[in-house]
């Protein structure tokens, strides 16, 4: 699905110069993070346009404190209209260790969904994986014990999630994205899914969970709001 909107070789660009500070600062800086969020914030920008204001950790910029049903929570990027958050958005981007804290990370995002959505504020999850993960032993920094493969088992919890009927704990909009990264170049490359995955696997990620279809959606519920008014 095309989208005017999003543009995947910006997106690239700015995974690689995430990946960069990941190297440079380490798994522990926020420094990892900032290339993307900042992508991610433009492009919501072109979606909601001046009207709106977004809050996101950039140079210019800082996350806000969303108070939830339970608690306040500070999201990645939250869209906001007449200073009342309009939109929240998470971003994941896993660099090592994904399988021993997949579902950790799962269950995080459904309870900070929740969280949130159950005050009526819709929230979106975005997730990037490497395709081929290293997984590091404790205290272990240079070489990885070993090369974890991310699989169709990793992708169908959030197939089953997203297949379920809505509810607070299911995000409004999630978008997946493996890549493959060059360990000694930096470089990123969008992972061929068919090659990597089931049929089923591969048609899901390339077409519900796309990042092109994400931003569509996304930009379709902004419409709502229009209308809404």
């Amino acid at each position: 699905m095309a989208n005017m909107i999003y543009n995947e070789k910006d997106f690239i660009k700015a995974l690689e110069q995430s990946f960069k500070m990941y190297k440079s600062h380490g798994a522990r800086s926020t420094a990892k993070l900032k290339p993307i969020h900042k992508f991610i914030a433009e492009t919501l920008a072109k979606i909601f346009g001046k009207d709106f204001e977004l809050h996101f950790m950039g140079d210019d910029s800082k996350e806000i404190a969303v108070a939830g049903k339970y608690y306040p929570k500070y999201i990645d990027i939250t869209i906001s209209e007449n200073k009342k958050p309009v939109f929240c958005l998470g971003i994941k981007f896993v660099t090592s260790n994904y399988k021993q804290n997949a579902n950790n990370y799962f269950e995080n995002m459904m309870g900070e969904t929740a969280n949130i959505q159950a005050t009526q504020i819709p929230y979106a999850h975005l997730i990037i994986l490497r395709h081929e993960t290293p997984y590091y032993k404790k205290n272990e920094t240079e070489l990885p014990s070993k090369i974890e493969i991310v699989n169709d088992k990793d992708i169908a919890k959030y197939l089953k999630l997203m297949y379920d009927q809505p509810q607070a704990h299911r995000p409004n909009f999630l978008g997946i994205q493996l890549i493959n990264v060059n360990e000694k170049t930096g470089k990123v490359a969008i992972t061929d899914l068919e090659k990597s995955f089931s049929k089923e696997t591969s048609k899901f990620l390339k077409t519900k969970l796309s990042l092109s279809n994400f931003f569509s959606e996304i930009e379709t519920y902004k419409d709502y709001l229009k209308i809404k008014k």
